[in-house]
């Protein structure tokens, strides 16, 4: 009777850190959704999180910025999302290309 209650407790704290962890380290939205948005709830739903989150949720991008730091997701309508990023922990040794944050979102019409 006692392993029962302690798997019992051992399992709601489990349950408690994992709740704590998804409430602390919400989802992003979708490329799709983002895309639906104006330019200024893009910027803000992404805006500060690292580069390693954003590739995480959306996977690898389609293509990358030459001479600035960002991403090209491109979604089934033609529209493309880009997503820059912040070089300055880059430049001060603070930060790698996973950790940079997200400065900016910008989104192409087809």
């Amino acid at each position: 009777m006692r392993r029962l209650r302690e798997g019992r407790v051992l399992s709601a704290a489990v349950l408690a850190v994992l709740a704590l962890a998804v409430s602390l380290f919400p989802s992003l939205p979708s490329p799709a959704a983002v895309a639906a948005m104006t330019p200024e709830a893009a910027d803000t739903a992404l805006l500060g999180l690292p580069r390693h989150r954003v590739l995480s949720a959306w996977g690898e991008p389609d293509g990358m910025l030459s001479g600035l730091f960002g991403d090209i997701y491109t979604l089934d309508s033609g529209r493309q999302i880009v997503v820059y990023y912040d070089t300055q922990p880059l430049n001060d040794g603070t930060g790698d290309g996973h950790t940079v944050p997200v400065r900016h979102i910008a989104i192409s019409e087809p």
